[in-house]
């Protein structure tokens, strides 16, 4: 996905986040991938373009745009956080082998009706993680 570096800026904006040098490049990254990047393959490839920049500073922007809904977190089946720069109405599939995750867009679910004695009253995102083996690890 490519987006200007200012609707990236006016993004972090609107949601009460000064748009720096250093978090414009951090969503930048992440807005054109689609492999659902842990923060350290975030830092692996922003560290030659720009040294000045700290595993934990990614680490960091990226749990504030989590924070804020700029991002979406993705915390399946791994050891540390993976982030989606797409943070669309879509689902995942998640590779129990080779943990990949693959965005399901269009794949409509049924609404989910929560029996009122639990105590939840409305449902705002409703978001599916389907777990199985992708073609590859499947060949």
């Amino acid at each position: 996905m490519d987006i200007s570096k200012r609707d990236l800026a006016e993004k972090m904006r609107s949601c009460g986040l000064k748009p720096t040098a250093q978090r414009i490049a951090i969503l930048q990254n992440l807005a054109a991938r689609k492999d659902h990047p842990s923060a350290d393959a975030v830092y692996r490839s922003l560290r030659d373009e720009h040294p000045s920049l700290s595993l934990n500073t990614i680490h960091m922007n990226l749990e504030s745009f989590a924070a804020k809904g700029i991002i979406l977190k993705v915390n399946v089946l791994h050891e540390s956080a993976r982030f989606d720069g797409d943070n669309g109405p879509h689902h995942h599939f998640v590779c129990v082998r080779c943990k990949k995750i693959i965005d399901l867009h269009n794949v409509k679910v049924p609404a989910i009706k929560i029996p009122r004695h639990l105590g939840a009253a409305k449902i705002f995102y409703q978001h599916l993680r389907i777990n199985g083996i992708c073609e590859t690890c499947q060949g």
